[in-house]
């Protein structure tokens, strides 16, 4: 999506970005999607960054869910309730570590998706607008 207002001011592309927000009170958290700009000699550094945080997060991931299937160290009582703590906590349930890291992963794999789909129109139309005052563009 393009950012056309402003007239001659700078060169921007808008996408949407999947965001979380406190709902309502006592709601808790709300998915949300809020848009975005960035300058078109910038998406791709954007789109990196975003790649790179993604990929650290996925890291982060796979070494948690590995914990969830780590049984108690003993036998006791504590130990028992030590580890159903912990898979609750790092575990795929809503709230745990590995759900939420899962949605995060999934909103910055869309976001990408967003700003990589933006900047390839950007790129489109800029190309389009080139050509028609080349004459390689089609004349009504």
């Amino acid at each position: 999506m393009l950012d056309a207002g402003g007239g001659g001011g700078a060169k921007q592309i808008g996408f949407l970005a999947d965001t979380v927000s406190a709902g309502p009170a006592g709601a808790g958290l709300v998915a949300s999607q809020t848009r975005f700009s960035v300058d078109p000699e910038q998406a791709q550094k954007l789109i990196n960054g975003l790649a790179d945080a993604r990929d650290q997060l996925q890291v982060l991931f796979d070494t948690t869910a590995r914990s969830v299937f780590t049984g108690p160290p003993g036998k006791d009582p504590y130990s028992e309730s030590a580890a159903t703590t912990i898979k609750q906590t790092a575990g795929p349930d809503p709230g745990g570590y590995s759900w939420a890291s899962s949605k995060a992963i999934d909103a910055l794999n869309s976001t990408i998706q967003s700003i990589q789909a933006s900047l390839d129109t950007y790129k489109n139309q800029d190309q389009a607008t080139a050509d028609a005052f080349t004459g390689g563009g089609t004349q009504s």
